[in-house]
């Protein structure tokens, strides 16, 4: 009896390490902020538009920043909107993610308008390195409430 306890305890906690092992390792403790950075830090430059140059570094430092849904909303609408139509999936109503996103009041919004838009982009719209990452990041933004 001891022994099977023992095995179910170390398989715990062995799945339990697999499943943080998947989590990107973002500064600051994986906040909303950091994961709203490392998304958009994940985009290629290319799939900007031009106005995106003079406009990254206000919008890295802000988003950086955010820990509430109103936040996360407004920053998700500008990054839409910096990004170029044709890197968005055919039948991606960007305008509708923008409205929506400047009216989030709750954080699971917040949360699932983030998925929606990196959802909405073609894959290649994002860096190489997007792919492996993805999983990780899908699973921190999750645990954001």
């Amino acid at each position: 009896m001891k022994g099977k306890f023992t095995f179910a305890l170390a398989l715990l906690l062995f799945v339990s390490a697999a499943g943080f092992a998947q989590l990107p390792k973002v500064s600051g403790g994986g906040s909303i902020g950091n994961l709203v950075t490392q998304f958009t830090n994940s985009i290629k430059p290319a799939s900007f538009l031009s106005s995106w140059t003079g406009a990254k570094g206000n919008f890295l430092s802000t988003a950086g920043k955010v820990k509430d849904a109103v936040g996360v909303g407004k920053s998700i609408a500008s990054l839409a909107g910096f990004i170029k139509p044709e890197m968005f999936k055919q039948g991606f109503n960007v305008q509708n993610l923008i409205s929506t996103a400047n009216t989030v009041k709750t954080m699971s919004a917040a949360t699932g308008l983030l998925k929606n838009l990196e959802g909405g982009l073609k894959p290649e719209a994002f860096m190489s390195g997007w792919a492996g990452k993805r999983t990780g990041w899908l699973n921190a933004l999750n645990l954001i409430k």
